[in-house]
């Protein structure tokens, strides 16, 4: 049988792998597949012949192939191995990863004429299980249901660690060749495994909707109060309980679906069913929604005018004065936003007046000076808000009058009234949230105009006052504006605090840059993390209080936890989310138990899942005692170097700093390789679909798919060529480059005006898209933390 494998398996090479069988005692290094060829040129001699290398080297030189998804090269170096080597002891494992190479370059057929011999073999070692689980895939991808249901049913028998995937993924398929039934049995065996709780409703979900189908609702109803335990999030919960409602009024369970209606008002009023759910009891003169609570979800609604006679109704009923006022401010909104602005400021001055100094009151005041402004009266309305805080000061919403008043200025074009009743805003209320953007914003109107005393006097208030990126921010603008004025000694202080309030932040790191540079790294890019530094981060935690007695590395249950094994063992198979879902839920589960936190941390990185491991340390961080100092392993985990071999040699390629790229990395995915954001940009340079297609028509590209996005081999590839076009568009900038990365060329150019940037400052300063403007920030301050770090 052995020998007939062996002959099956070189006829396969043969006819499917597209690659020149070498001879015995010469091969060729790996062909690169078209994704990571490099420009043409000129045709040069071929070097003389070499000694093949050996079988362990070509699986070794597979596997750092496979790391960053340079499927191509897997299968050559993997191919070449089993001709060469048929008997080799890596030939096992040679033709496994074959087939998971052919089924990652969707090649399914391939890998499935791979997969069923092997899977027949008589060996039962690790490579079995998931050997079936890929046969299963195959089928799936071929639309043979029978076979993929057959597959996924041999998996669950081996009852490993993703059965209940194979169970949902095998409920699939049977519902597809007709068999409800089953599919429903398999679907509820994964519902009630322990699982994330998404997968789970899922499942939950699937399988009501098949008894539905099969005509047996009971079955399906009593599946929703499973379903309702795994339901936390209001908007979620909502939706399924407005189903279940209506799967109880279908077969005449009305006590159920009276008591669900309920809770769909009393949980969630804010969301889209809940104006159902209110029409519903109102209907049934339900006595558990009041009048009160009608009107408030008919408001959430937009639903005005029901909105308004509901709230006309609770007022006749209600008794106590601050809650009526609250109601008639109420009813004074929904008028208002239904532009009868007369009837709103009516209803609002009555309220204010019913109880001037109670919440309620003071709120309808402002609601009344808001509605004046919306009416026409901007001039009126922005007086209006400075009488609010004359006449209360101590009112914590008198900031937010203020600001409110600054904006109406500046819409009417009074920018000089806007920035003084902003400089006000900062001089009376320094620690308020509006106070950070007044004075900042009046700070750089006034650096703009050369009038540094007033701006420098501006920012020290908040540079004095705050802490945090406020207090960097402020002392640095301080600090340029003490340089402009020529006060050097001045500005290297305020420089200082800039940098000692914030150095991971932008402004902490042009501060830095403004004093000379940024201290450099002393550890290589590719320095391991080892038992030291884990020692280090155990002890550490160890240190804080209540933690002392905390049970060693091998007694907190990290490594066999089933969130944990099932991660690793979801990516093995290509379920790239799934594995992402499961690393997080053995995060939250452990949220709050830095013991088992460390643990995580440690074995994500260790099996090469950077962002789980960076989100596990960012929760550690918070956790950790303010006053205790984080060792350097928490900053490594915070600001990894994965994939170090491709960006070092994309970056040197592109003239990059790998710093600045890995920065950027961080900031686009987290180092998840599977990331899509919610606009469709993919992979972790976050390239989107038209932009990878034009980088692969600049790049000679010709085989490129929009899933080649996902591979870390392309993603890298294409985000360090668009980074270094961007940062020669913008004529070294580093700014307007990641504001054209982010933002688009035409945009950076239009805040640049032009390619070349006077100020990078300034220019980040500039940018009015929210996003890009943060996103530039973040990434600079992201940059100065990998050049501490790392040479």
């Amino acid at each position: 049988m052995r020998a007939f494998h062996l002959l099956a398996l070189a006829v396969f090479l043969a006819s499917c792998e597209v690659i020149d069988a070498p001879s015995p005692d010469t091969i060729a290094p790996a062909a690169p597949s078209a994704l990571s060829a490099v420009p043409t040129q000129p045709p040069i001699p071929s070097p003389a012949p070499t000694a093949a290398p050996s079988a362990p080297v070509l699986f070794s030189r597979a596997m750092d192939s496979r790391t960053v998804g340079e499927d191509d090269a897997v299968g050559a170096d993997l191919s070449a191995l089993l001709q060469l080597y048929p008997d080799a002891p890596e030939a096992r494992q040679a033709r496994f990863y074959l087939a998971e190479s052919f089924a990652r370059r969707g090649r399914w057929t391939s890998a499935a004429e791979l997969l069923r011999p092997f899977v027949e073999e008589p060996v039962d070692d690790a490579l079995r299980a998931p050997a079936i689980f890929w046969l299963a895939r195959c089928s799936e991808e071929a639309g043979d249901h029978a076979a993929a249901a057959a597959a996924y049913q041999r998996y669950r028998n081996l009852a490993a660690p993703l059965e209940p995937y194979a169970a949902m993924r095998q409920a699939a398929q049977l519902a597809a060749a007709d068999q409800q039934a089953e599919a429903a049995t398999a679907y509820e065996h994964a519902a009630r495994a322990d699982i994330v709780r998404g997968e789970r409703a899922g499942s939950f979900e699937r399988a009501i909707g098949l008894h539905r189908q099969l005509g047996s609702p009971e079955v399906g109803l009593d599946l929703y109060d499973e379903l309702l335990a795994l339901a936390e999030t209001p908007t979620y919960r909502a939706r399924i309980l407005s189903q279940a409602v209506a799967l109880a009024q279908e077969i005449g369970q009305g006590d159920r679906a009276g008591a669900w209606l309920r809770q769909i008002v009393a949980n969630a009023p804010s969301t889209p069913e809940a104006a159902s759910a209110a029409d519903q009891l109102l209907a049934a003169a339900d006595p558990a929604l009041s009048a009160a609570a009608a009107g408030g979800i008919f408001m959430s609604a937009g639903r005005w005018p029901d909105a308004v006679a509901q709230l006309d109704l609770a007022i006749a009923q209600e008794t106590d004065q601050e809650t009526g006022v609250e109601l008639r401010r109420l009813r004074g909104l929904a008028l208002r936003a239904q532009s009868d602005f007369p009837a709103a400021l009516q209803a609002l001055a009555d309220a204010g007046a019913l109880s001037p100094d109670g919440e309620a009151g003071r709120q309808a005041q402002l609601d009344w000076i808001q509605t004046l402004g919306q009416s026409g009266e901007a001039d009126r309305a922005s007086q209006a808000y400075q009488e609010y805080a004359t006449a209360y000061p101590d009112d914590p919403r008198a900031p937010e009058a203020l600001d409110r008043a600054a904006l109406l200025r500046e819409r009417l074009g009074d920018g000089d009234g806007a920035r003084a009743i902003r400089l006000d805003i900062g001089k009376r209320y320094p620690q308020s949230d509006q106070a950070a953007d007044a004075l900042h914003s009046a700070g750089l109107e006034l650096f703009v105009a050369a009038r540094y005393a007033e701006a420098r006097d501006a920012w020290q208030i908040l540079a004095d006052e705050r802490t945090g990126e406020t207090q960097a921010q402020a002392a640095f603008w301080a600090g340029r504006a003490a340089r402009a004025q020529g006060d050097e000694s001045a500005a290297d202080d305020l420089f200082h605090v800039a940098l000692a309030a914030d150095p991971t932040s932008y402004y902490g790191a042009r501060a830095a840059e403004e004093l000379g540079g940024i201290a450099q790294g002393s550890l290589p890019l590719d320095a391991p993390l080892g038992d030291d530094e884990w020692d280090a981060l155990r002890a550490w935690v160890r240190s804080w209080p209540g933690q002392e007695a905390a049970l060693a590395p091998a007694d907190l249950g990290v490594e066999g936890d089933g969130f944990v094994r099932r991660a690793t063992l979801l990516a093995e198979v290509g379920l790239s989310s799934e594995s992402r879902n499961e690393w997080m839920a053995a995060a939250e589960r452990w949220g709050e138990d830095p013991p088992r936190l460390a643990e995580l941390a440690r074995l994500a990185h260790s099996q090469g899942v950077p962002y789980a491991a960076l989100r596990v340390a960012a929760r550690l961080a918070r956790l950790a005692p303010a006053d205790n100092e984080t060792p350097q392993v928490i900053d490594r985990l915070l600001f990894p170097t994965p994939y170090t071999g491709l960006v070092s040699q994309q970056s040197a390629e592109r003239d990059l700093d790998p710093r600045l790229f890995y920065a950027l990395l961080r900031q686009e995915s987290l180092f998840d390789p599977g990331a899509t954001s919610w606009v469709g940009a993919r992979g972790l340079g976050q390239v989107m679909p038209e932009t990878g297609q034009g980088i692969a028509q600049n790049l000679g590209v010709t085989d490129f798919s929009l899933d080649d996005l996902y591979r870390p081999a392309v993603s890298v590839r294409f985000g360090a060529f668009y980074l270094a076009e961007r940062i020669g568009n913008m004529e070294g900038s580093v700014q307007a480059a990641l504001a054209a990365y982010n933002g688009g060329l035409g945009n950076a150019m239009r805040w640049a005006n032009g390619s070349s940037v006077a100020d990078p400052d300034l220019f980040t300063e500039g940018v009015d898209f929210p996003e890009t403007k943060g996103y530039i920030k973040a990434i600079y301050g992201f940059y100065a933390a990998y050049q501490r770090i790392y040479k």
